[in-house]
């Protein structure tokens, strides 16, 4: 089979554009995600002292796995400040204030507390969020 130039050019437009319409139907779909009612939004902060951003970040990443097996764990991510590397936040999305209570109380989120202690700058700031409708 010979290809010329005009049918690898159509050919790779219309991949591109089928593409394109992938990332607008999965947008589209996370969009349309709706929060069970009652579900609870936090936003975490925690800041690493100079020096210890390593350390810290082992420790809160080590959060990710257990964390994310919860009931009632619909999200759970950690972000590192592209500009400052001894900021960490995480985004957490619950099922509800309960789940999120419970999650307070687990094991491996008590254990946080001894492997950060003097690495950090004071204690985790959380900021709780309500769905706007």
């Amino acid at each position: 089979m010979q290809l010329d130039r005009r049918t690898v050019l159509v050919s790779g437009a219309a991949l591109a554009g089928g593409a394109l319409l992938d990332n607008d139907a999965r947008a589209a779909e996370v969009a349309s995600t709706e929060l069970p009612k009652g579900a609870v939004i936090l936003v975490a902060t925690v800041k690493a002292k100079a020096g210890q951003e390593k350390a810290v970040k082992e420790a809160l990443q080590g959060l990710l796995e257990p964390t994310r097996k919860e009931a009632g764990c619909i999200a759970y991510l950690l972000h590192q400040a592209a500009d400052d590397p001894t900021q960490f936040m995480f985004y957490e999305q619950w099922a509800s204030k309960e789940t999120l209570d419970a999650h307070s109380k687990s094991a491996h989120l008590q254990a946080l507390g001894p492997k950060i202690k003097d690495k950090t700058e004071g204690a985790p700031a959380m900021v709780f969020y309500q769905m706007v409708k």
